[in-house]
């Protein structure tokens, strides 16, 4: 059951015709927010804005259930050279990774008479996982939030390296508080560049990059090795070669061992690796 306002209650109660349309908030997860409207106009909502001129969106039915279930919703976006994300065609953002771990949320606005919107209803929300695309067309496979109950138990489990996640909740470092900004100085290919920073050797290793400008504004991609004289290689080619002057934010990486947790984030107080508990294999 979807819970509504009052005021949408009673239009809903007393009205003999509707007009509504579905709304699109696709958010990254760099937490930018970008929204299309389904309609003949710019829908004003809550004070944002959709906008009527962006991609186009169809999507299958919505199943409601009285149960916890996992769900998943098919979206398909019809898009063109100039619907962009992060100023970047959004075929070309889906392409480099740039709409991972992003999540897309469908709201239906109900019009009275004179145009005004009497209420919004939530029809779904979740993650984004691209199903296929190619030419125009990008086919969204939406998963409902519920899948992040899907845990395996027991959740305590012993490995020789620590299994929380860089930066997660159980590593407890403040992400930001480790982010360095840089520009791209030279360029050798799409996998090999050299920027501005200055660091340790390997201290970039298995870290993360994320663009902020260029033709891969918007991507995140992990980093393979880094070397003293500000050379960075990427695990993978990048889908598009950066350009002199590209900016882009690098996190340092961790190999999860005890001595890179004391001594290179000084967090040794949150480190759960057991490299002192024998592996299975030496049971036999």
């Amino acid at each position: 059951m979807k819970n509504v306002a009052s005021a949408l209650l009673n239009h809903l109660l007393t009205s003999d015709e509707f007009q509504f349309c579905d709304l699109y908030e696709l958010t990254l997860e760099n937490g930018n927010v970008y929204r299309y409207a389904q309609y003949d106009r710019d829908v004003t909502c809550d004070g944002k804005i959709y906008s009527s001129t962006g991609p186009i969106f169809k999507r299958n039915r919505i199943k409601l259930s009285g149960s916890i279930t996992v769900d998943k919703l098919t979206v398909t976006v019809n898009a063109n050279a100039n619907d962009k994300v992060e100023d970047v065609p959004l075929l070309e953002m889906a392409h480099n990774g740039g709409l991972d771990n992003s999540r897309l949320t469908i709201l239906r606005p109900f019009f009275n008479a004179d145009g005004s919107i009497a209420g919004t209803v939530m029809l779904f929300s979740g993650y984004v996982d691209i199903k296929d695309g190619g030419g125009l067309e990008l086919a969204l496979e939406v998963k409902s939030s519920v899948q992040l109950l899907n845990v395996d138990y027991p959740l305590r489990k012993y490995y020789p390296t620590c299994p929380w996640n860089l930066y997660g909740a159980g590593c407890a470092l403040n992400k930001e508080s480790w982010a360095a900004y840089g520009t791209v100085t030279a360029v050798t290919d799409a996998q090999t560049f050299r920027c501005n920073l200055s660091y340790a050797t390997g201290y970039y290793d298995q870290g993360i990059i994320e663009w902020t400008t260029g033709n891969n504004a918007g991507v995140t991609a992990s980093v393979k090795r880094s070397m003293t004289e500000g050379s960075l290689v990427m695990l993978m080619p990048l889908e598009s070669v950066p350009g002199v002057g590209d900016t882009f934010r690098i996190y340092p990486g961790c190999d999860k061992t005890a001595t890179t947790c004391k001594n290179k984030f000084n967090n040794a107080s949150h480190y759960r690796g057991t490299p002192f508990v024998p592996l299975k294999e030496a049971l036999i």
